[in-house]
């Protein structure tokens, strides 16, 4: 029984690695993708500097093609793919929470 969700678990912790790069994308641009140049002379916007305008608009293409990609991926791995194969979609789906599991260790780590 558990033996049918070793694949997916292995397949959702690979899909993790690219999840860990949106996760720490959303939240960089959660805290400073609302900097405009026009913010800088503000006195109540504390966190905002050239290098954070500079780099929006990086992070937030960064956000959306890693987003679309682990999209993707979790849409072969865990729905077309055993679609195709006549497989449940339990195991995939069960075994989803996982992507974010890298992400929770490399915050742990640091």
């Amino acid at each position: 029984m558990i033996r049918r969700y070793c694949a997916p678990l292995l397949v959702n912790l690979l899909i993790g690695i690219p999840m860990t790069v949106v996760v720490l994308c959303a939240r960089w641009y959660a805290a400073h993708g609302h900097c405009d140049y026009d913010d800088l002379g503000l006195r109540d916007l504390d966190g905002c500097s050239y290098d954070q305008i500079e780099n929006s608009g990086w992070v937030l293409g960064a956000l959306v093609v890693t987003g679309l990609l682990v999209l993707l991926l979790v849409l072969v791995a865990d729905v077309f793919g055993p679609r195709s194969r006549r497989r449940p979609l339990g195991p995939g789906l069960l075994t989803l929470p996982a992507v974010l599991l890298p992400y929770v260790l490399l915050t742990l780590a640091t």
